[in-house]
């Protein structure tokens, strides 16, 4: 589907513009991977999301991680995951050294303000297209009660009850998998 070059490639792009962490990537990730390129579809990277959410480390570098190794083995993981960090490392890298003594300059403080407004709404988008795949029944503008049910419980235990998010992972599996066995 994809060569070894592509992912790569494909990735460094991502990584360029990845701006806000790995949650404001979620968007680039779904735009160019699903939207763009057809490589993997909305309940894969929706699986994706779920698994690199569930493991250490950051979503971004997560996902890559898994979606390389979906269209090319370890080394398609291997060339997704050093495709994503590189350009990062290599900005960071370059603002140490360039930047450093002006980050307090109000020219910057206004800059990185308008960047943290764009990096809320690349979340807010990346949200709205996946809540349509989790939470409607497949093909319908109808919502799924259980993934709804989840949802709103995983709102109240960490907003709520300021439950740690390993804790609502852990009770949304078990509640996904007993859902699952009763409904066989």
């Amino acid at each position: 589907m994809a060569s070894l070059l592509e992912i790569f490639v494909e990735f460094v792009k991502i990584g360029l513009f990845m701006f806000g962490g790995g949650y404001g990537g979620i968007a680039l990730l779904y735009r160019e991977l699903v939207e763009g390129k057809k490589w993997i579809s909305e309940e894969e990277f929706l699986r994706i999301l779920a698994i690199a959410e569930s493991t250490p480390g950051p979503i971004a570098i997560n996902s890559a991680t898994w979606i390389g190794y979906e269209l090319g083995g370890i080394p398609g993981s291997i060339l997704a995951t050093m495709g994503v960090v590189l350009p990062a490392y290599l900005i960071i890298l370059s603002a140490v050294i360039a930047l450093r003594p002006h980050l307090e300059s109000n020219v910057a403080k206004a800059m990185f303000r308008g960047i943290n407004a764009a990096v809320v709404a690349l979340i807010l988008y990346a949200f709205l297209r996946l809540a349509k795949t989790a939470l409607l029944v497949k093909g319908t503008l109808a919502l799924d009660a259980v993934p709804l049910a989840v949802f709103l419980l995983s709102l109240v235990l960490l907003v709520v009850l300021k439950t740690h998010p390993i804790v609502v992972i852990g009770v949304s599996a078990v509640i996904g998998l007993i859902s699952g066995l009763l409904s066989r």
